[in-house]
């Protein structure tokens, strides 16, 4: 049996606290295959509430896990520290069909980091990586200090190879969070409680350095994204700048706080400026790509570390799209590759990106930014192809109450579009078909559409 931890970007070893049922414990880590493992790392400061700041509560807050490398066997979890200078500890357990027994729980030491931000004090996050965990098992866990603890959660690994699965797709939240962008998110859960992950596609916030309001995004996911993973991408208001201050801490690459609320995973670009903001998540034969696109500006910057970033970030795209073993290939980004909104068009993105999208034949784009519906037909060269042809759908959506008025500049490869409307999407996946449904705020159907793949891997566009 092998004994090594299987996350790919181990942290320093942490002491591991074990249950007061050590045989238990030992039989919980065999049935995970080789041990069940929690790594992560610490850093000491100070952490105080300062203006700005949403106050942190005595309990744990802010539970979120995010989609891993291997979601078979790997599961990272976030939170909000009540006391950012106490322990931080996670249990986990198979999930029991009955109560559970919290002496049979795995106790093992977290950590936390220490998020500096240029006006006010530090955010404190800490995070875990439960590792080498059984495939297509579901699991309990909860996070605290030893003394408070947040409620259990319950997550489900995925199992070994394809199969059928459902995720959701969400485009800007960003504004009027807890009053009006809340519904939308909930009414997805409500008609996807069995989604594997959720994509948010950019400006989760209007201003991503205003912790506040990452306050009212996790308020408005509530319990969903303790035990559903997110897959977030940067947009533009999530690396907003508004002083100068502001900007030497993030010039391009999303605001601290983004980050206080998240640990992604780690196998972008070796860029320190992109790591948690490029990676790539297989998950059943699918490969999800996120980036942030807000590295890609219309002209090759000068800045000799823009430049790297812009890049490195290039050339990490293509060998992720170039060395995908998996049947369906999904990007997401911030910025549309075609705009649907009047007075939009990111022409730079489209001359950087549409070719390698082309190359690789991705089959799905899923994006936000322009606060409006719009689906392409399929397209390759700025043209509409044949159904059956080589092709690419794009998306973009909006899922907060900011919307935009649309332009009919790209209506000659639009397949469907609509404006004013705040949107969910559930994308169900097969290994021969991938189903799209988009639905407005209050439930009613706005589109749908399927690609079929055949045995050769070529798609058909299809309605649904």
């Amino acid at each position: 049996m092998n004994d090594t931890p299987r996350d790919p970007h181990p942290l320093p070893e942490a002491r591991r606290q074990l249950s007061r049922r050590s045989l238990l414990a030992s039989m919980l880590a065999a049935t995970a295959g080789a041990g069940l493992g929690l790594k992560a790392h610490a850093k000491e400061a100070a952490v105080t509430a300062a203006a700005g700041n949403a106050p942190a509560t005595a309990l744990p807050s802010r539970v979120a896990m995010m989609c891993s490398e291997d979601p078979a066997r790997l599961q990272r979890v976030a939170w909000r520290p009540g006391n950012p200078e106490a322990k931080a500890l996670a249990q986990l357990l198979p999930a029991p069909a009955g109560p559970i027994a919290e002496a049979e729980a795995v106790t093992v030491e977290a950590g936390t980091d220490v998020f500096s931000l240029p006006q006010g004090a530090p955010l404190a996050r800490s995070s875990a990586a439960f590792t080498n965990l059984t495939p297509g098992t579901a699991y309990c866990y909860r996070v605290g200090d030893g003394t408070s603890w947040s409620s259990w959660h319950t997550f489900r690994t995925a199992p070994e190879g394809g199969g059928a699965f459902r995720f959701l797709y969400f485009g800007d939240v960003q504004t009027d969070i807890r009053s009006q962008a809340a519904r939308t998110l909930r009414a997805g859960w409500q008609a996807a409680p069995d989604a594997r992950f959720a994509v948010f596609a950019g400006d989760l916030v209007n201003h991503g350095f205003n912790d506040s309001q990452w306050d009212e995004f996790h308020e408005a996911l509530g319990f969903m994204s303790g035990s559903m993973p997110l897959l977030p991408t940067p947009g533009n208001h999530d690396t907003k700048r508004e002083t100068p201050a502001e900007a030497l801490a993030a010039p391009y690459s999303a605001a601290p706080a983004y980050h206080a609320n998240f640990a992604l995973p780690q196998n972008g670009p070796d860029i320190p400026e992109l790591k948690g903001e490029a990676y790539y998540v297989d998950y059943q034969g699918v490969r999800v790509i996120s980036i942030n696109s807000n590295v890609l500006d219309d002209d090759r910057p000068l800045n000799e570390k823009h430049r790297k970033a812009w890049d490195g970030l290039l050339a990490w795209l293509e060998a992720a799209l170039r060395d995908n073993p998996n049947r369906w290939t999904v990007t997401t980004h911030h910025h549309p590759i075609y705009s649907g909104s009047e007075g939009r068009d990111n022409e730079g993105m489209r001359t950087l990106l549409r070719p390698l999208y082309d190359k690789y034949h991705v089959d799905l784009v899923l994006q936000g930014h322009d606060h409006c519906y719009c689906r392409t037909h399929k397209v390759a060269g700025d043209q509409v192809v044949a159904a059956n042809a080589p092709g690419t759908v794009y998306m973009v959506s909006v899922a907060g109450p900011k919307l935009y008025t649309l332009d009919p500049k790209f209506n000659d490869l639009m397949a469907a579009s609509r404006g004013k409307t705040q949107m969910y999407h559930t994308v169900d996946v097969t290994p021969d078909r991938l189903t799209v449904s988009g639905f407005a705020a209050n439930g009613e159907p706005m589109d749908a559409f399927a690609l079929s793949k055949d045995a050769a891997g070529t798609s058909t566009l299809e309605p649904a």
